[in-house]
């Protein structure tokens, strides 16, 4: 198998598809006309030790119960006008022109929008769970991070829960993944490597310890104690829609083979299970064994989670340079050039390829024929899936 890497040249993506077109299987008989086509490696900055151990492996919480509500404060409504400006952010108002679609689903607008993606990074340790807020999320993408965990971003356009949580920092990949989108970016801050990255690419950052009303806590103990005020953020993050289509959304049916669940080991400690339920239409998430447990909002009981498109990316993992202060390498990932590629939606799977010739450029999926494709419209939970893991379908 070949490695994930960039095209490069005046072709790019066009000069790619075409080839795959010719040649179908991708890693077959085609390897040699895609490792002479694509000459360059998107290589991330190097830094030193990690400000955020994620290794996560101190001991359960004592303050909350994993079956009751946290404890917030939902602010009044007019809280959001004493919010001093966040550091480094223009407050002016955005010239990039409206989308009709909700451009984290697909979904077509009941009107024209020129708002913002909010964006929140989420602890997704069994210590720091369970996460709140995270089913009104329109988009969630869950990478791998040091200690065989993984974390979440959970991503927002229509949908405004109160509070979502709890919030972490970033992780290198976060600025290729995030580009395309150009969101308002929350975290509780991250590796001055990251962070110079991330803006870089056109996104705006939000961290812990902004003036304002923005992040609350919650009675868990830190470093998971931090939850985002929504409403609040999605008021300062103001418009700047996404410039270009970031997935490839469509009106027609995705037209797989028949599958029923998709296993996807990350880890040891890591083990998730997408289950298609046809009474709902929805996919349901299990890890471990057990099914993944949320609050979708701070005052509400424990719920599963179920989403309508599961989408599996592999990609390229090597180390970001740095260890986290348990000794656990950092890992990124090659989420620029091409790899393979799974859609789930409503009970059947396409496979193929996914091709990514920019930072700024999104996605362009190939079925196994060469040919391309679109996803069907709905929210998505996208999986960033080291080559090496055995995804499983049946």
């Amino acid at each position: 198998m070949v490695d994930d890497q960039s095209p490069s040249g005046e072709s790019g993506i066009s000069g790619l598809i075409e080839t795959i077109k010719q040649r179908p299987g991708l890693y077959g008989g085609v390897a040699a006309v895609v490792l002479v086509a694509i000459v360059a490696i998107v290589i991330l900055a190097m830094g030193g030790g990690d400000e955020d151990p994620a290794a996560e492996v101190a001991p359960p919480p004592t303050t909350t119960g994993a079956g009751a509500a946290p404890t917030v404060t939902i602010p009044d409504d007019d809280t959001t006008s004493d919010n001093a400006p966040v550091a480094g952010i223009d407050d002016g108002a955005s010239s990039a022109p409206p989308v009709t679609r909700n451009p984290l689903t697909g979904v077509t607008l009941d009107a024209a929008s020129s708002d913002r993606v909010v964006a929140v990074k989420v602890d997704n340790s069994t210590e720091a769970g369970p996460p709140i807020g995270i089913q009104d999320a329109e988009l969630i993408i869950e990478t791998p991070v040091e200690g065989g965990l993984t974390r979440l971003t959970a991503m927002f356009f229509e949908n405004e829960p109160q509070v979502v949580g709890p919030v972490r920092s970033v992780r290198p990949v976060d600025a290729d993944l995030m580009a395309p989108w150009k969101p308002f970016l929350v975290s509780t801050g991250g590796q001055s490597f990251v962070n110079r990255e991330l803006v870089a690419a056109g996104v705006e950052l939000l961290e812990e310890g902004t003036e304002g009303v923005f992040f609350q806590q919650i009675e868990r103990r830190q470093p998971y104690h931090l939850v985002a005020t929504i409403p609040l953020v999605v008021s300062e993050a103001g418009e700047g829609a996404p410039p270009v289509e970031v997935l490839p959304f469509g009106d027609t049916p995705l037209g797989g083979s028949t599958a029923a669940s998709v296993q996807i080991p990350f880890s040891g400690v890591a083990e998730v299970e997408w289950r298609y339920e046809s009474g709902d239409d929805t996919y349901v998430r299990r890890v471990n064994g057990d099914d993944y447990q949320i609050f979708p909002q701070y005052d509400a009981d424990l719920t599963g989670f179920a989403t309508d498109t599961v989408i599996v990316m592999m990609a390229a993992q090597r180390s970001a340079g740095y260890t986290d202060p348990a000794g656990a390498d950092v890992p990124t990932f090659d989420v620029i050039g091409f790899g393979d590629l799974m859609v789930f939606h409503g009970g059947e799977v396409m496979t193929g390829q996914w091709l990514r010739s920019a930072q700024s450029d999104g996605w362009v999926f190939l079925d196994d024929t060469g040919a391309q494709f679109t996803v069907p419209a709905g929210k998505v939970w996208l999986e960033i899936v080291p080559r090496f893991v055995d995804v499983a379908i049946q």
